[in-house]
């Protein structure tokens, strides 16, 4: 998994804290402090998908969607230019 386009997002209830990792300065801004409805479609998308993936150690990771960390946090890859997603 590439260090670029990564985003750490934590969940405390319905609030998510995102933070960038080593993104690129194409990738749109994107940190601080969101309620889960205003978190961009594509990075809902990808954490759905990821909330279904274990937790426990090793955990798996899914191309060009990420990686589910902990319970309530997940690595997520910004989506490529031909994504769509």
């Amino acid at each position: 998994m590439s260090l670029n386009r990564v985003y750490r997002v934590e969940f405390t209830g319905r609030q998510a804290k995102v933070d960038k990792f080593d993104t690129l300065d194409t990738t749109p801004e994107l940190d601080g402090e969101y309620h889960i409805d205003d978190l961009p479609d594509w990075m809902q998308k990808r954490i759905a998908v990821l909330s279904f993936m274990s937790y426990e150690p090793p955990t798996e990771y899914i191309e060009n969607v990420g990686r589910r960390i902990e319970k309530n946090v997940y690595w997520v890859l910004y989506p490529e230019e031909n994504d769509g997603n």
